[in-house]
């Protein structure tokens, strides 16, 4: 396998970027710079079309295969720490997946390099010194809070279980120490070191961890009590609640023995003591002092640079990519150069949905078979799934394997979906592509028609605000900007507010809340509240986000609904299919004779390579409730849905008041235009679908010419 990544989604002219390359073969692969102007790999659509460009990386480089190692464990140092012998070791767990293997939760490593770590496994706890397994006699449930309290004597390990909720001792075992070592250097959570390799972690744990502490004394009654909480008993006492925004576990012990997190598990969750009195974790901290660990969590994989792609100053800005090949084998990693600072190198800027590229990353969907496999063969698309690859993380579409909901993304790690030539869907009547090669749609219309755009992501608006699409006259965006930020949302309206045009080319835009962490490079998280269309539900009194302590969910939900920035929003959902808009007599007055000039037909888009046509999928209408200016004007909406399409569920409350003919009437994008007090306007199409129907019959097709009389209004 041939596969990389960059540090970043963009960069501009001037900068640095740096790829990562794992490859699996025994010669050399070859590096060199692409610009990318389509990544559509249907035959009957624009195609693919990457061209090579000049670039001082170009050139050999030698094959290293590297790994991914998901997993997410907490790592404590215990240098300093006096000899624990007659001494107890405690923590809270909350067990969340039952499995064959063992499930570490915690693992004390001596200085003479031997361990003894407590596990669950199937029948019940065990432990185990350096692969000697003694099981306890114990039979957990899944959700439920216990307590483990390991006292440590020179001849033997004593261990006691307690249910939190109860007090009640429900096993008591002594296991026979094969050393008496007493010094501790290391404390894992988690996970373990692996015995046949030290620098690598086994043994996950799925579930709850909260305030590990290590007393002085045999402290094992008959039923659960509290521990001696005096200066002098207290050796150290991680405290969970202690710097939730952060990878970092404090310890209120006389040492400072602080740890650290791996692979982003997930904080700002419910611990035992969780009352439902407050549902922010910024306000009882303390009942949220638990941190969930996973299998399959990750964050960075952590690969050596292999080189450096210094941008030259006067590089164009727009789509490129690091093109990998080795012996037939081809990747071609995406990513976004902007201007030089403080230039522009056109009058329009195209704004990359990067958020969401990244909330989708790796999400392997369940079309993956011979069917894929066989389209995927025949038109030449990215030959790599998700579905084949877990190690490279999950998407915020997936759950973990105890069912809970992946909260946390990772641009740093391979991202197959955002691959020039990769298809989401066997779609019958166009290509399938969904988010970075649907969206490439549009650049490839933009090199048609000979229209010079410069590029700009949702992270560059999180990073700069409004200064980022500083001297634009006209901004568009891509298909499903969908994920944004507080201070990406700000940028936008900010821009509008300061005269810019807007258009919004897409569908289910401004529509989830995620969140960004200078402690979690390359990181975003989100949490699916208790409304909006959602593959799973962050669980009651978990809405707030660790990174930022704000409210999550829904933008809606959030008093920022997108129907007061851009005049519509999400209103339905349906299947990879596509229908029309069909024009409104507002259409045909005067104010839009120049966005209609050339453009006769009454129906619009009722073709094109999303879906079969430019309106579908995910739709977006106007709501006056919501927020859509009253001086917004509906040029066209689409009809004609299949039976399959549904209105959005935040839409409903009461089937009495939203009744079926209601909901009906939602079933629709709205192609909107709306007019501001400074002369500038937002365009809105409504439809994930509408960049899809650009590139049909040559680029020669009425929502091409709409487009294209918009565009250049702003020329």
């Amino acid at each position: 396998m041939l596969i990389g990544y960059t540090d970043r989604y963009s960069a501009r002219a001037g900068e640095t970027i740096e790829v990562k390359v794992s490859s699996s073969f025994r010669c050399d692969y070859r590096a060199d710079l692409v610009r990318l102007y389509s990544a559509d790999p249907n035959p009957k659509g624009p195609g693919m079309d990457a061209r090579p460009v000049p670039a001082a990386f170009e050139g050999t480089y030698p094959s290293v295969e590297k790994s991914a190692y998901p997993g997410s464990y907490a790592l404590i140092p215990l240098a300093g720490l006096d000899d624990i012998r007659g001494a107890t070791v405690s923590i809270r767990f909350q067990p969340r997946l039952e499995k064959d293997r063992p499930q570490t939760m915690l693992s004390l490593k001596a200085a003479n390099g031997r361990a003894v770590s407590v596990s669950i496994e199937a029948d019940g706890p065990t432990v185990d010194f350096d692969g000697t397994v003694t099981p306890v006699a114990c039979r957990l449930e899944l959700g439920v809070w216990y307590e483990l309290r390991l006292g440590l004597t020179a001849a033997d390990v004593r261990l006691a279980f307690y249910v939190v909720a109860t007090g009640e001792r429900i096993a008591h075992a002594s296991v026979a120490r094969p050393d008496n070592d007493g010094i501790f250097v290391e404390l894992s959570l988690a996970a373990r070191r692996r015995g046949d390799d030290a620098s690598f972690m086994a043994h996950f744990f799925n579930g709850r961890l909260e305030n590990p502490a290590i007393t002085r004394g045999l402290h094992l009654p008959d039923a659960l009590g509290p521990l001696p909480a005096d200066d002098g008993a207290v050796l150290a006492s991680w405290d969970f609640a202690q710097g939730i925004p952060t990878d970092t576990i404090r310890d209120r012990g006389p040492k400072s023995l602080d740890g650290k997190l791996v692979n982003l598990p997930a904080r700002a969750v419910r611990g035992s003591r969780w009352t439902g009195a407050e549902m922010c974790w910024r306000h009882a901290p303390d009942e949220y002092a638990a941190i969930h660990f996973h299998e399959d969590d990750l964050h960075d994989c952590g690969w050596e640079t292999d080189f450096r792609f210094d941008i030259p100053s006067d590089l164009q800005s727009g789509v490129y990519g690091i093109r990998l090949r080795c012996e037939g084998a081809e990747d071609i990693i995406p990513f976004f150069v902007r201007p030089a600072a403080g230039g522009k190198n056109a009058k329009i800027a195209v704004l990359f949905s990067t958020f969401t590229y990244q909330a989708y990353c790796n999400y392997p969907r369940t079309n993956y078979g011979p069917a894929y496999i066989a389209r995927r063969e025949a038109w030449g698309g990215y030959p790599h799934h998700p579905a084949q690859f877990p190690q490279f993380g999950r998407s915020l579409y997936d759950v973990h394997p105890d069912d809970s909901g992946v909260m946390f993304s990772s641009a740093l790690r391979p991202q197959l979906l955002m691959r020039p030539g990769f298809f989401a869907y066997l779609d019958d009547k166009g290509s399938g592509l969904r988010h970075f090669p649907a969206d490439m749609h549009l650049i490839a219309w933009c090199a048609a028609k000979d229209i010079a755009v410069d590029v700009v992501t949702d992270h560059d608006l999180d990073a700069e605000g409004v200064a980022a699409l500083a001297g634009y006259d006209l901004v568009l965006t891509v298909s499903h900007p969908e994920y944004h930020t507080g201070r990406s949302l700000d940028a936008i309206q900010d821009f509008i507010r300061d005269g810019g045009n807007f258009g919004y080319l897409g569908g289910n835009g401004f529509y989830w809340r995620v969140a960004t962490s200078a402690a979690f490079p390359g990181a975003i998280e989100m949490r699916r509240c208790e409304s909006g269309v959602r593959m799973w539900q962050a669980e009651t009194g978990e809405f707030y986000h660790a990174f930022d302590g704000q409210y999550g969910g829904l933008w809606l939900k959030n008093d920022r609904p997108p129907q007061r920035l851009v005049g519509i929003g999400m209103s339905a959902q349906g299947p990879f299919d596509a229908s029309y808009y069909r024009r409104t007599a507002a259409s045909r007055t005067p104010n839009f004779a120049w966005l209609f000039e050339g453009i006769e037909e009454e129906i619009i888009g009722d073709f094109g390579f999303s879906g079969g046509g430019a309106a579908g999928f995910e739709l977006d209408c106007i709501d006056p409730s919501l927020g859509t200016p009253a001086e917004t004007v509906v040029l066209a909406s689409s009809e004609g849905h299949s039976a399959e399409y549904s209105c959005v569920p935040e839409r409903i409350w009461n089937p009495d008041v939203h009744t079926r003919e209601w909901q009906a009437e939602q079933i629709r994008a709205d192609l909107c235009f709306v007019p501001m007090k400074g002369g500038n306007f937002v365009f809105s199409t409504g439809s994930i679908m509408f960049c899809g129907s650009l590139p049909a019959n040559g680029y020669d097709n009425n929502v091409s010419r709409l487009l294209e009389n918009l565009v250049r209004r702003c020329l």
